[in-house]
């Protein structure tokens, strides 16, 4: 039997053994979002492609004039049909292309334009010459990037502003890492699902559904495992079965020491168990380990010991998997003062569910009122998981770190 690790310890060893899947897809843009990049991309066309014009104004040749004569219009789409000579201005619009000999563009609100269509300056104070600096308002060609320069990194996670960084270069599809197939199952004879009469006895299965929302809302392929029974020979042929079509199997329930506890002593006929039980609360039954390639992580059955497991290891050792690097793919977390006092001390590192609130020394976290593993409706509302390092007596105002629940922050 393995000692009972620490959270950060588990999070380390998990980050470390969990790789990138290997090889890489073609993914067109519109499929693109939480995929991880499988090489780098780089820079196709320089941004801006020609220099154009940072405001609606007027280009002007001759920075020391007084005035300019208007001799052409040029709008966003145009092609600049002539060079401006001193002394001559173009009515230019936002992202319209700099007319050649241009020395700078005037802002249409600091300008006037007289009978003659001569554009006169009115930035300076009475009886003082307008100061125009040489180049001002014109976006110069590749100045944000140029061809041939990085675009975006390996192993970065493509987001919308990535994918509309990607259209802005004519890509139509980008290599990834493989998207990794998860199966969930829940386990036990108790659980039946959701829809169905509920017996004596019996509950609705809900931790499949929650972990499966989880897993889709990270990018994640799911495959319904369905329901295990507690019985040892068909959970060790559903895992056997699994793990031919999975890249990693997601179970919970039926991972504790007791009698009808199946999954642990499974996996260990059809694969390697590397770790069971943490020195964490709520969570302490979490196991993981493999069956060949595919990776299996077993966590509790009691609701809210799923959310905090699955969000704490079994997901960052997933996003590992999907092609993130080490640190981000750790858990993001900062710290936040506590706006509440307890005396207890747990001797076990523990994860509150509570709520992030503002307040004039940044933000401070208060409990949910119900903190037990199977008490589901009190991880509801809450924000963030507070971080209570063992032994730890909480006194209003130190600092805790903070997970913040991503879907709700």
């Amino acid at each position: 039997m393995s000692e009972l690790l620490d959270y950060h310890l588990a999070l380390n060893s998990l980050l470390e053994i969990h790789q990138p899947l290997e090889g890489e897809e073609e993914v067109a843009l519109a499929q693109l979002g939480q995929r991880v990049l499988a090489r780098d991309l780089m820079v196709q066309h320089d941004v801006p492609t020609f220099d154009n014009s940072a405001m609606d104004g007027y280009a002007i040749n001759g920075n020391d004039c007084d005035s300019w004569q208007v001799v052409q219009r040029i709008a966003a789409g145009d092609e600049a049909q002539q060079g401006l000579q001193h002394g001559q201005a173009a009515r230019i619009f936002t992202g319209a292309p700099i007319p050649a000999g241009a020395t700078a563009v005037l802002i249409q609100e600091n300008v006037t334009l007289d009978a003659e269509r001569n554009v006169i300056s009115h930035t300076a104070a009475p009886g003082e010459k307008a100061v125009v600096k040489a180049g001002q308002n014109i976006r110069r060609q590749a100045e944000e990037l140029r061809k041939g320069e990085p675009l975006l990194a390996r192993h970065q996670r493509i987001t919308p502003a990535a994918i509309g960084l990607l259209s802005t270069q004519g890509y139509t599809h980008a290599p990834c890492v493989p998207q990794p197939r998860v199966t969930v199952f829940s386990s036990g004879n108790e659980l039946v699902p959701p829809g169905q009469p509920l017996q004596p006895g019996k509950i609705y299965d809900s931790n499949r559904q929650m972990l499966s929302a989880m897993l889709q809302a990270e990018g994640f392929i799911v495959i319904d495992g369905g329901i295990l029974p507690d019985s040892l020979e068909p959970t060790r042929q559903a895992l056997e079965k699994a793990a031919r079509k999975s890249d990693a199997i997601l179970c919970s329930g039926g991972v504790s020491v007791g009698e009808e506890d199946h999954l642990k002593n499974a996996l260990e006929q059809v694969g390697e168990l590397t770790q069971w039980r943490l020195f964490i609360k709520p969570g302490k039954p979490i196991t993981w380990g493999s069956i060949g390639a595919c990776r299996v992580f077993m966590l509790p059955g009691n609701p809210v010991s799923s959310l905090v497991t699955f969000r704490q290891l079994a997901l960052p050792a997933l996003q590992r998997m999907a092609g993130l690097p080490v640190e981000q793919a750790r858990p993001w977390k900062f710290m936040a003062r506590a706006g509440f006092s307890r005396g207890k001390v747990e001797p076990r590192r523990e994860f509150l569910r509570v709520v992030l609130e503002s307040s004039p020394d940044g933000f401070r976290v208060k409990p949910m009122a119900l903190q037990g593993s199977n008490m589901l409706s009190g991880a509801v509302f809450a924000t963030a998981l507070a971080e209570i390092p063992p032994g730890t007596k909480i006194e209003e105002g130190i600092e805790l770190a903070v997970y913040p629940l991503a879907d709700r922050f």
